[in-house]
């Protein structure tokens, strides 16, 4: 994994969270899914997974 940290997480005035892209500012979306009104404790999990995926390996097949 690279050491730059590229997702953060954001609680939404509904007590929801989302998880904010931090070079862009917006909220990130992967594979079509927004990644909003998601509940606190699925977040944290969901930001190492998202990371992780981003710094996988790309491949044209």
């Amino acid at each position: 994994m690279t050491e730059e940290v590229r997702f953060g997480a954001l609680e939404e005035p509904d007590d929801t969270w989302a998880i904010i892209d931090l070079r862009t500012g917006k909220i990130a979306e992967r594979s079509g899914l927004i990644l909003a009104r998601l509940r606190k404790g699925a977040v944290l999990g969901m930001i190492q997974i998202v990371e992780q995926i981003e710094d996988a390996p790309k491949s044209i097949h």
